[in-house]
């Protein structure tokens, strides 16, 4: 049997709980209009380029892959290309459509990614399989089917790929051929968001932690994928069975041996403090941090700064109320977030004011931008590229 899932986010939401107001008792949600704000100031595009025809009205999450000196970027429809990062010249490209898969398929629908490893990238499909592609030349290394879509971004580690399945299951890859190492088993079937939790490494690649649908954060260990804890982030709650819906797929924090992890219809819980903290939030996007403060996107598009010792609330902002907002990533002195109209918002990290908003994309924006280098990388849903930096105060 397999799991049922149910695509929430954002305004989906909405439209699903209002439809009858004597089983869901919501009142009625409005998307906030645009904000009008005087830019304080504007973002200077290094270049920008395309790809594919992006992620469509799709959720597929699929963010730049960046190294030191070249950007990956992929479609959902297949399309994957290796760019130069000074330039954005397109180095080299590959279309996984072509794989005899894809043939009776709608397309390669490419959902995950993408990923780094030593020597290849990695993204996963709704169709089932996981692709490493080579790092210098853009040929197939391997390919593997799963037998269950994959919407996460793969873990690469020294030797292998963790890939997180829709169906729950954690599974481990060979990074030489792609066969199977070990696989967690299946989560139960229930409703659910669409969408998982990627996974990420702690202990040096020893341990791996990902969130599950069931409302918890699990930790395996990496060679063998036995269970080794787990913690609760969201409980059942509520009369009805969107009520009840407590996924963890926001992908859990670890930094400064802290471990911070939101969940849908729970809290943002600091576990590994002695004593810790809770917050009462409900997310689905992954959090931003920055030294001090952590930046949550809610399900109602409201950004909020959490203290990291504390818990304490900074500050919320409110003006993107049901916008499909993105989630929050931290930039110099700013917070990032992006909208279903395709504006790129800059939020003041000391007063969640926003003071500047640039419309790239009127497909509109699904993933914040990745920062490397001082460098933001911004991926539309149409597939546009985009580098971004501030001007320096020199230049005019």
């Amino acid at each position: 049997m397999f799991r049922r899932t149910l695509l929430l986010a954002g305004a989906f939401v909405t439209a699903l709980m209002t439809q009858s107001c004597s089983l869901f008792e919501r009142d009625v949600y409005v998307i906030a209009e645009r904000p009008e704000i005087q830019n304080q100031f504007e973002p200077k595009i290094l270049w920008h380029t395309s790809v594919g025809n992006g992620v469509d009205r799709f959720y597929s999450f699929l963010e730049p892959g960046i190294s030191e000196e070249k950007v990956f970027i992929a479609a959902r429809d297949g399309d994957i290309e290796c760019l130069e990062r000074s330039t954005g010249k397109t180095l080299w490209s590959i279309d996984l459509s072509d794989q005899e898969e894809n043939d009776d398929r709608r397309s390669a629908r490419i959902s995950g990614g993408v990923s780094l490893g030593l020597d290849a990238i990695y993204v996963t499909s709704e169709n089932g399989y996981v692709y490493a592609v080579d790092r210098s030349d853009g040929s197939l290394k391997w390919k593997t089917n799963v037998n269950y879509e994959v919407m996460s971004q793969p873990l690469a580690l020294a030797d292998r790929v963790i890939v997180h399945a829709g169906n729950g299951q954690l599974i481990a890859l060979s990074d030489f051929d792609g066969h199977q190492l070990w696989a967690t088993p299946a989560e139960e079937s229930h409703l659910s968001l669409r969408g998982t939790s990627s996974p990420i490494a702690i202990e040096n690649g020893k341990l791996i932690m990902y969130g599950t649908s069931q409302g918890k954060i699990s930790i395996v260990d990496a060679e063998t994928g036995m269970l080794v804890h787990s913690f609760i982030v969201s409980l059942p709650k509520g009369g009805n069975a969107i009520d009840t819906i407590g996924d963890v797929d926001a992908t859990p924090l670890f930094i400064d041996g802290q471990l911070y992890a939101v969940g849908y219809h729970g809290s943002l819980l600091n576990i590994v403090s002695r004593g810790g903290w809770k917050k009462e939030i409900s997310s689905y996007s992954n959090i931003g941090y920055d030294y001090s403060d952590l930046f949550v996107t809610d399900d109602e598009g409201h950004i909020h700064s959490i203290s990291r010792s504390t818990g304490e609330e900074r500050w919320m902002n409110r003006e993107l109320s049901y916008r499909n907002v993105t989630a929050p990533v931290s930039y110099r002195s700013y917070v990032l977030v992006g909208d279903m109209d395709g504006y790129l918002y800059w939020l003041d990290n000391a007063t969640g004011t926003i003071v500047s908003m640039d419309d790239y994309d009127g497909d509109g924006l699904y993933i914040p931008p990745i920062i490397y280098d001082d460098v933001a990388y911004l991926q539309t849903r149409s597939g546009k590229v985009y580098a971004i930096t501030l001007k320096d105060e020199t230049e005019d």
